[in-house]
């Protein structure tokens, strides 16, 4: 596949975390599969967004949050390192963003 845009940022419940921008600026969740990452880089993302699955409160989402700081900090050091696999295996042509902080605060009035 040849270059583009991939925002890396977790979603509630089902989505994979990829994300790419159509034409007018609407981000449209994308799997791993359909950017061309391999089946390893594909696992390992899952594994990570099923981590931040696993602090969902659907009965407050506001309230949904990792146990403690230390926690967070190595979740966010892990989408980190995902951020970085995933500009090797895509290369050059490629711009990869992330933003693993945006989901704090959602559900909030």
């Amino acid at each position: 596949m040849s270059g583009g845009s991939v925002l890396i940022a977790p979603e509630w419940l089902g989505h994979s975390g990829l994300w790419q921008f159509d034409a007018k600026g609407r981000r449209r969740a994308v799997d791993a599969e359909d950017i061309g990452l391999s089946e390893a880089l594909a696992d390992r993302i899952e594994a990570w967004m099923d981590a931040f699955d696993a602090i969902y409160d659907e009965d407050d989402e506001a309230a949904s949050d990792f146990p403690n700081a230390v926690e967070r900090l190595a979740w966010e050091a892990e989408g980190l390192a995902i951020a970085d696999a995933v500009a090797a295996e895509l290369g050059p042509g490629w711009e990869v963003r992330q933003d693993l902080a945006g989901w704090r605060g959602k559900g909030k009035p």
